[in-house]
């Protein structure tokens, strides 16, 4: 390599005035994986379209500032209330058939307007559209596809530009919606849309189709319904298998939890769940985060919206990204208590600057790093540095887990004449400061 700069990007935990010393191995001599510039995305709720944005104010000059800031990147708007929204010419338009009578307070309407309404806001921000699809509009117990192709041809009459598609949000989960859901149907489902998708302009089918979307994959039934789903032929259909994932669940989350390289590590053993059955049942895909966090239930208030959440952002981060993981979804861009926005204050939370910071200073290439630390409390990954950088520059990112300080000494000579640091902590040691 010609030159290299290396950008420590490290994240302190409170200090207690000692230090301890850890040794930082890193391989470059060859890649372990490459990500893209949409490796990070973004989540919003279909809650949002429910309300017609009007809670999310799609035109606000605050809220597009700071999603240009994000780009480029993946907007999947989905999640729970995606599997009962049903497109419609207007607003005021009645639903004429609920094909499970049970959901009728539940089911909901998207308007033209509301969907232009959309897609005026991702071209003004510079993200692209993976929308998730009603997979409850069923009829007989199978996929009625009317109402998805009527917004495909209103996506196509537009001549919008789509990212990609998505069919119902955790489909192995719809027991609790009275509905039994197996593995051969939803592969039918998902066979029926690529077929749809594949008679549509290039810009509109996009380049993405994601599923089956499961929980995380942690319980023996959702990696068996996960490997199932592509072993029975969703594989072909598909382009990014993927899963959600969230480390604990918000009511009972604590802050040692953030901290905990435990807990952390637990995120490995899903990806390889998931990437051996990619590779196993796939001719080169690979495997999505299509949805994650900290904490499922919408966030820990007063831990997922602060300082101490940006331990588990970031090394999901670099978890993900040496693992050939193909994009991490964020869940969400606004709202809740995980929203990278406070949907209250509209200011940014700590994980925005970080993933603002990750998205400057990360570029494609990972390479190996390993610690010396063998309690996993001082973690590190590489790659090479963003565009703009001078080339075979270097970014080391990464975090201390200890009360203390640590001196973190790298294997290998670097030129470091040119070297940028950015060294977060939080104010007064407070792991909760916004």
């Amino acid at each position: 390599m010609e030159r290299v700069l290396s950008l420590y990007f490290l994240l302190l935990t409170i200090s207690n005035g000692f230090s301890l010393q850890f040794n930082i191995c890193v391989n470059v001599s060859q890649p372990l994986a490459r990500t893209s510039k949409q490796f990070v995305g973004i989540t919003l709720n279909s809650t949002f379209v429910k309300e017609n944005w009007r809670y999310f104010d799609l035109q606000s000059r605050r809220i597009q500032t700071l999603a240009k800031g994000l780009a480029p990147a993946y907007l999947r708007i989905g999640g729970t209330d995606a599997d009962f929204v049903i497109f419609t010419k207007s607003k005021s338009e009645l639903i004429k058939e609920h094909v499970y009578p049970e959901f009728d307070p539940v089911n909901f309407t998207m308007s033209e307007s509301s969907w232009d309404s959309i897609h005026r806001f991702m071209e003004k921000v510079g993200w692209t559209l993976v929308f998730d699809l009603n997979l409850l509009y069923r009829t007989s117990g199978k996929w009625n596809s009317s109402n998805a192709e009527d917004l495909i041809k209103y996506t196509v009459k537009k001549n919008y530009t789509m990212a990609g598609w998505e069919l119902g949000n955790e489909p192995g989960e719809y027991m609790k919606f009275g509905v039994n859901l197996t593995v051969q149907e939803l592969v039918k489902d998902y066979q029926k849309l690529s077929s749809i998708l594949s008679k549509a302009p290039a810009k509109v089918r996009g380049h993405i189709l994601i599923g089956p979307s499961t929980i995380p994959l942690v319980q023996t039934r959702v990696i068996k319904f996960f490997n199932e789903f592509l072993q029975l032929g969703g594989s072909s259909a598909v382009t990014s298998p993927n899963f959600h994932h969230y480390y604990m669940d918000q009511a009972s989350a604590s802050l040692r939890d953030f901290i905990d390289p435990d807990i952390l590590d637990g995120l490995q053993v899903e990806i390889n769940h998931g990437n051996d059955a990619t590779k196993k049942f796939t001719k080169g895909k690979q495997l999505w985060i299509g949805e994650t966090s900290s904490a499922w239930g919408g966030g820990a208030k007063g831990l997922s919206d602060t300082y101490v959440a940006a331990f588990m952002w970031l090394d999901k981060l670099g978890l993900a990204a040496k693992s050939n993981v193909g994009a991490v979804i964020r869940q969400t861009f606004y709202g809740a208590n995980y929203g990278l926005i406070d949907h209250i204050t509209q200011e940014p939370n700590p994980d925005y600057w970080l993933t603002y910071l990750y998205k400057k200073l990360v570029g494609d290439y990972v390479f190996q790093t390993t610690s010396s630390d063998k309690d996993r409390r001082v973690r590190f990954y590489c790659h090479c540095a963003a565009d703009g950088f001078p080339p075979g520059s270097l970014t080391l990112y990464g975090m201390n887990l200890y009360n203390s300080n640590v001196t973190v000494q790298l294997n290998q000579e670097f030129d470091t004449s040119h070297m940028l640091v950015y060294l977060m902590s939080p104010p007064n040691n407070d792991l909760k400061s916004k």
